[in-house]
């Protein structure tokens, strides 16, 4: 995607309070070979409210944090996994109505954990055709009624729970958007489909679990064959990306990749893709669990917050989303002293 002043004006989260992991595996909820395969050490959650509540909280503190007002705001994406706390409520409405407020549009983003980068992307082309100030992208998720449990839900990583929200500026901001490309292969849906057939909705507690689809892919297709075509996502995404911003991989000084468990995160991202996991956010990550379409901005935010990422040094972001999506944005940071 052709970028032309696009910046990035604040970031905004509200992540509660982590459950250690091993308190999980003591009390029979999480597999200790799971735990010896993610080394995971804690996990983040919320025991009550609405995952756009949280949503409203990030939302404002990203407002305030790019200098804008809400009056400068002229789309709104919320992206998100998990229930939203009332079947058929649009909670993105909500997270608009209370954190901007007017007539401006606002759009929930389905991509699944590639809902924030996917919604970076969609909110850069709007824009740019519509014209506006700035975009607001926000994310919210609580994962403790997930069917079966979260502890159980996906092998290879926990979900935790929380809000993320990005201001992305035509104006101003403490980092450059450089790049952004997205790349897909939709012949991947099948990884979480499994054996699966249409479920009724008062059949979703009896549908096979999502893990158990991820298996079943697995046992007919096999490993090596669905690392591979993840390496071959994701390499399209990430060397779009950087040839797009005329940089290559050894001048990336930070990546933030999924928070999923160290297993999954060698076998998909750090060995085909030659990424060192000192230049990754994985040990913060492992400290909150995978936070639906919100890791990337939470990693952003959480460079920006605590000084890590200074000016002159640049930043690949990179989502993935189950159909499959991948998809990498290049920012440069400029002005580390943004509050």
């Amino acid at each position: 995607m052709i970028l032309r002043d696009f910046y990035i004006g604040g970031t905004g989260v509200r992540i509660p309070p982590s459950v250690p992991v091993s308190e999980a595996v003591a009390a029979g909820l999480y597999p200790a070979q799971d735990h010896a395969e993610t080394q995971l050490k804690s996990i983040a959650v919320a025991d009550e409210g609405f995952p756009a509540e949280m949503a409203v909280e990030a939302a404002r503190d990203a407002i305030l944090a790019s200098s804008h007002d809400a009056g400068d705001i002229a789309l709104t994406l919320y992206s998100y996994i998990n229930n939203q706390g009332l079947p058929g409520w649009h909670s993105g409405a909500y997270v608009h109505r209370f954190a901007v407020g007017g007539a401006t549009p606002v759009v929930e983003v389905n991509q699944r954990s590639n809902g924030g980068l996917a919604s970076l992307e969609i909110a850069a082309a709007h824009l740019e055709a519509r014209g506006g100030p700035a975009a607001l992208l926000a994310t919210g998720d609580r994962f403790g009624d997930l069917v079966g449990g979260r502890w159980n839900y996906d092998g290879g990583l926990v979900p935790g729970d929380g809000a993320t929200a990005l201001v992305l500026s035509r104006e101003r901001g403490f980092a450059r958007l450089l790049s952004l490309v997205t790349a897909f292969d939709s012949s991947l849906e099948e990884v979480h489909r499994g054996d699966a057939v249409y479920v009724g909705q008062s059949d979703v507690e009896a549908a096979p679990p999502f893990r158990q689809r991820k298996r079943e892919y697995l046992a007919r297709y096999g490993v090596q064959d669905t690392t591979g075509r993840f390496a071959a996502g994701a390499g399209a995404a990430i060397t779009g990306a950087l040839d797009e911003a005329g940089l290559d991989t050894k001048e990336i000084d930070h990546w933030v990749l999924p928070f999923i468990g160290m297993q999954e995160l060698r076998q998909y991202y750090l060995g085909p893709l030659d990424i060192p996991v000192e230049s990754t956010l994985w040990d913060w990550g492992r400290t909150v669990g995978h936070l639906g379409a919100g890791d990337q901005i939470a990693g952003l935010h959480w460079l920006r917050t605590r000084r890590r990422a200074v000016p002159g040094q640049t930043v690949m972001l990179m989502g993935v989303g189950v159909g499959f999506s991948w998809s990498c944005a290049v920012l440069r940071i400029e002005d580390a002293d943004r509050p």
